[in-house]
């Protein structure tokens, strides 16, 4: 009996390291990670190729700088329908989107970022399911951003996530501009039944020292 719960708590041990690299699993779901003037991979719009813009609005922000001060030179990694983000877009509702996917066995993740918007977002969906609706009428491409630090469902297990920011653009005097900015990352938090691995992992660790510490040294003469 006693060997079946050191293999058991073996086990458990060898499973902890494994089990903690997945709780602690990320994913990056950031705007314009490339080069300025080039299509960012990660994210659409409406479908089409998002471009992280060479040109931006000087009201746009960047970590808190308007454009061409403190070095927000990059395109303040904005991702616009087009490869110039001071072109003028129609007023309507822009979906942004991308897809991401944990392989952490976790249905639930914490959602933490900021975004930046022009004209301003008016939903955030994840799956199809409304994660965050914006009250506010005004334009959000300046200041510090507008957080958000949510858990979410997901699904786990390689699965597809689809992400997506619904982005009005409003009717300028002289045409309007469309763009949005998010730096966030999205972390699987783990299930009930990885915690209940971790503590039998930690038990297996003590377990072991314990059994070493009573070893005891038998001689026999003949």
């Amino acid at each position: 009996m006693k060997n079946c719960f050191a293999i058991a708590f073996s086990l458990a041990a060898i499973t902890l390291p494994a089990t903690m690299a997945t709780a602690a699993e990320t994913v990056d779901v950031s705007t314009g990670q490339g080069d300025v003037g080039t299509v960012d991979a990660n994210w659409l719009i409406g479908g089409a190729a998002a471009f992280i813009p060479t040109a931006i609005n000087t009201a746009w922000t960047s970590g808190g700088a308007p454009a061409g001060q403190n070095g927000n030179n990059d395109g303040a990694r904005w991702i616009t329908p087009t490869s110039v983000g001071t072109a003028t877009e129609p007023a309507t509702t822009i979906s942004y989107s991308t897809v991401f996917t944990l392989n952490s066995m976790a249905t639930v993740a914490q959602f933490v970022g900021t975004y930046w918007s022009d004209n301003r977002v008016v939903e955030v969906l994840l799956n199809n399911v409304s994660i965050f609706v914006n009250g506010g009428s005004a334009s959000q491409f300046n200041g510090s951003g507008i957080g958000i630090n949510q858990q979410v469902a997901i699904l786990g297990s390689g699965a597809q996530n689809n992400l997506v920011f619904r982005v009005q653009n409003d009717t300028g005097n002289s045409g309007n501009p469309a763009g949005l900015r998010l730096d966030a990352v999205i972390s699987a938090v783990p299930e009930p039944g990885t915690w209940m691995l971790m503590i039998l992992g930690l038990g297996a660790v003590g377990f072991s020292m314990r059994r070493r510490q009573k070893a005891q040294v038998r001689f026999q003469f003949a």
